[in-house]
């Protein structure tokens, strides 16, 4: 059954494995820059104001 796969239906999955996979990564990100920020860490490395 895994034969009768389309290559649309294989690009499509690949596209949103992807985007799901960038999901994750923003939405992880905005509470880890959001804490750094809140400790001094951005200013320090100086990508803040």
């Amino acid at each position: 059954m895994a034969d009768e796969i389309s290559i649309g239906n294989k690009l499509m999955v690949g596209f949103l494995r992807i985007m799901v996979f960038i999901l994750i990564v923003i939405l992880v990100a905005i509470p880890v820059l959001i804490a750094l920020d809140f400790l001094g860490v951005l200013e320090a490395i100086g990508l803040s104001n």
